[in-house]
């Protein structure tokens, strides 16, 4: 960090406003919780880490992500924002999750993410994952086209241009990471379609114990984006209490400003996932979403 205090002079010390140096004491606490916290779900602090080995058909995120905006609804016809150290939604107030990049989306990022996730299950998290943009299309079930190619390309760029810190007191300390740490490609910039990437290891905190979801794959990817969010929230939780309207519009970070219109879209979500075979039944009463999972 810059520091753009004037600079004290020679001799003399700037007491006044100095920066602060971390406290080795705190920074050792801070260690010992985090490392606590990671052998009382059966992980070895030191490592390597490695995901686990969830079944073909599924796929996992981090419960602290499924319940958050991390991950946007919107018109395709907006703009993506971009964000600095921005405090996102998050439906419990205890987990704080600050975002620095470009808008990610459920439309296309959620799912790229995921898939991502489930090539590097199989390798300690950061060493190379290897896979080319026709696998990763047919994963997703995307056409096998240029157009398609090009969609994944930029998603994979803006989960590498990121960092997503999270606050959450059960994990002992604060993480920081990009959602992808690395990636190396094969031909032109806009050309290439065999990747590898790597994944950052701290991203084993989030996947501790029972602090992520698993979701059905063949049916969450054919979601809408507004299905799918709304979907995470009801996975992440083994009884979801009802969720309140406005609550869920702040998970999806929506722009629409007409409530008759939400309730609307929401109705039509819950009617989805019931049709995919995800929930027995979900519903609007008065201003709170239900589930029957």
């Amino acid at each position: 960090m810059t520091n753009l205090l004037p600079a004290a002079p020679r001799g003399r010390r700037n007491t006044s406003t100095a920066l602060a140096l971390p406290d080795p004491a705190v920074d050792k606490l801070s260690k010992a919780r985090h490392d606590a916290f990671l052998r009382a779900r059966g992980i070895d602090p030191n490592g390597p880490f490695q995901l686990e080995i969830w079944p073909a058909d599924m796929r996992e995120m981090p419960n602290d992500y499924a319940r958050s905006a991390l991950f946007t609804v919107r018109n395709k016809t907006e703009p993506r924002a971009t964000f600095e150290t921005s405090l996102i939604f998050h439906v419990q107030k205890e987990v704080k999750i600050t975002y620095t990049g470009v808008e990610l989306r459920a439309d296309d990022d959620e799912l790229v993410w995921q898939q991502i996730l489930d090539y590097a299950k199989h390798k300690p998290l950061g060493e190379p994952i290897e896979f080319n943009l026709h696998q990763l299309c047919v994963d997703l079930n995307w056409s096998i086209n240029g157009r398609n190619y090009d969609k994944a390309r930029k998603s994979i760029s803006r989960l590498k241009a990121n960092e997503v810190r999270v606050e959450n007191e059960r994990h002992g300390r604060g993480v920081a990471l990009s959602l992808i740490r690395e990636y190396a490609f094969q031909g032109d910039g806009d050309k290439g379609t065999k990747y590898q990437i790597w994944i950052h290891p701290g991203l084993i905190t989030l996947f501790a114990g029972n602090t992520s979801t698993r979701v059905q794959w063949e049916q969450y990817r054919e979601l809408t984006p507004l299905a799918r969010r709304l979907f995470d929230y009801f996975a992440s939780h083994k009884a979801p209490f009802p969720l309140k309207l406005d609550t869920f519009k702040g998970m999806c970070a929506s722009s629409c400003s007409i409530e008759r219109k939400w309730r609307s879209m929401v109705r039509k979500a819950c009617e989805e996932i019931r049709l995919a075979g995800l929930v027995k039944k979900a519903w609007v009463d008065d201003d709170l979403i239900y589930v029957d999972r």
